[in-house]
């Protein structure tokens, strides 16, 4: 065990030595450091419920929902594809090291708790936004982080468990999949039936997912009862979450520890999608990782030079949508979006502004699912810099595919939210216009990161400061709109000031990250 130890603690000095030999990725790490310590203070030290203070009902339920989701996609996944807490390394090093299995898998899992950071992270960027609109107790933020913590220990446990249970056989997972369906089909059309009855989203959500019963019931009513304590004193159901955590958690870590376990042949096929899908990541795919591609389509697009470039990503775009280019992040926008305003009570006095927030709340999921475009595939092949074109039109047309997707989105989720909200046609268009033009500024923001900062060791760096100087660039356009909603009372106006922003901002980013193809070392 101890040889596992030494890898893990090698591999976090060689990631601190790494950094440490490049000044701009310094830099950047001191940057991210800074802003993450700036979220944690004011998540602390921020007062709730000034802008409004939404009912505790509606923010249990809200937990609830989040954690019965996180839930069941973690193990679904872990049965489907098979639970996997290793790499391609690991399996070469580890697996073949004179060692028990146990210890082995002890090792993943403590690999795996390097994502605990991670999720507590996103917590903390909610955690601001959550304030806002409810009332927090004192104790709020640290039970919220707490439950975060409890789910992330528990998840990892469980699949191992299950997926300990159903390798066996493929009987065993087909019954394991069937339990995972039939419970998750059941809690929908119990939200369907009280729906019908109600005819009132939110009551509806209360109701199912604030019940007694949903508190109590083991493992996802445990952890969201923990995080509903934020809003609340601690009560009988937090005390039976907390403990019932702390039992799970250690009492399966012992389990674990002790089992006869062989399942080096099983976990190779997981490692493999796992290193897969790190692959597609890198390479700007992780969106349409694992989605089937469809054949013989015919675009009709054509062109010499860097024209190629957008016919070609067109096609790509086509092979893996449904229809036309609606795709996976597609439906995942505007569905979150206009449940996203279906949560907000009628009663928050925001209904003159139900375009806004719809629009506001497709940016935010735009800027984490748009971590980087096709463009990124496009750099990395050598051929794309010897084109007979300037760099300013080889960037054009590389990006010029994500315009198009991004207005082809805008256009159904704002149509639909217009008719759905009753909302004037102008309001539309500029809803519309706004989502590609900030489209566009996440995506050069992207592009011009690359070319500052180069190919750096980690993705998830350069996506995290690509996300923090997006975040920073949109901040005088909210401002923006905010002084043309009290000039002019009009959410028209409003849209239209963050949109003229961005598109000011898009024009410029586009000016300063052209040049990433006049040399082949800066986007290396």
């Amino acid at each position: 065990m101890k040889a596992l130890l030494f890898l893990i603690r090698r591999n976090l000095l060689n990631g601190i030595k790494s950094a440490f030999k490049k000044p701009l990725v310094l830099i950047g790490y001191i940057f991210i450091l800074l802003f993450i310590i700036a979220f944690i203070v004011a998540s602390f030290a921020m007062p709730s419920g000034e802008i409004r203070t939404l009912p505790p009902a509606l923010f249990r339920g809200i937990m609830m929902l989040v954690f019965t989701v996180l839930y069941y996609t973690s193990l679904k996944l872990g049965i489907e594809k098979g639970s996997s807490y290793f790499r391609m390394s690991d399996v070469n090093m580890a697996f073949t090291a004179p060692l028990r299995p146990n210890q082995i898998l002890l090792y993943g899992f403590i690999k795996q708790l390097g994502g605990t950071l991670f999720f507590i992270l996103l917590a903390f960027f909610q955690i601001p936004n959550l304030k806002n609109n409810f009332a927090f107790e004192p104790h709020g933020v640290i039970v919220l982080l707490l439950a975060v913590v409890a789910y992330t220990m528990a998840y990892p446990l469980i699949g191992m468990l299950i997926y300990s249970w159903t390798s066996v056989s493929k009987e065993r997972k087909r019954l394991a999949k069937r339990i995972f369906d039939r419970a998750a089909l059941a809690v929908v059309l119990i939200f369907l039936i009280d729906l019908s009855q109600t005819r009132d989203f939110v009551k509806s959500m209360s109701h199912v997912f604030d019940h007694p019963v949903a508190h109590y019931f083991p493992i996802i009513g445990w952890t969201g009862s923990i995080a509903s304590a934020a809003v609340a004193e601690p009560d009988t159901a937090f005390l039976v979450g907390a403990a019932g955590m702390a039992v799970v958690i250690f009492g399966l870590s012992l389990l674990i520890y002790r089992m006869k376990l062989d399942y080096y042949e099983d976990v190779l096929e997981a490692t493999e999608y796992v290193e897969a899908a790190l692959k597609a990541k890198r390479e700007g795919r992780n969106m349409t990782f694992g989605q089937k591609t469809r054949k013989n389509i015919r675009g009709g697009l054509s062109g010499k030079g860097a024209r190629a470039l957008f016919a070609k990503n067109m096609m790509e775009i086509r092979k893996t949508s449904m229809f036309l280019f609606l795709d996976r992040m597609s439906v995942m926008v505007i569905l979150s979006s206009i449940l996203f305003k279906l949560i907000m009570p009628s009663e928050a006095g925001l209904n003159a502004f139900s375009m806004f927030m719809v629009l506001a709340f497709s940016l935010y999921m735009l800027l984490l699912m748009q971590a980087q475009g096709r463009w990124s595939v496009e750099v990395e092949k050598p051929y794309i810099f010897l084109i007979p074109a300037s760099s300013f039109e080889k960037l054009f047309y590389a990006s010029l595919s994500e315009h198009v997707k991004n207005l082809f989105d805008g256009a159904l989720l704002f149509t639909l939210s217009g008719i759905f909200f009753g909302s004037q046609v102008p309001t539309v268009l500029a809803c519309i216009l706004s989502y590609v033009f900030f489209g566009a500024v996440f995506l050069y923001a992207e592009v011009l990161t690359r070319r500052m900062f180069g190919r750096v060791h980690s993705k998830g760096l350069m996506i995290f400061i690509k996300m923090i100087f997006s975040f920073l660039l949109v901040v005088p356009g909210i401002i923006g709109s905010v002084i043309a909603v009290i000039a002019t009372d009009s959410e028209f106006y409003m849209i239209g000031a963050m949109g003229a922003w961005a598109f000011v901002l898009a024009v410029t980013l586009f000016m300063f990250s052209a040049g990433i193809f006049n040399n082949i070392e800066s986007s290396s």
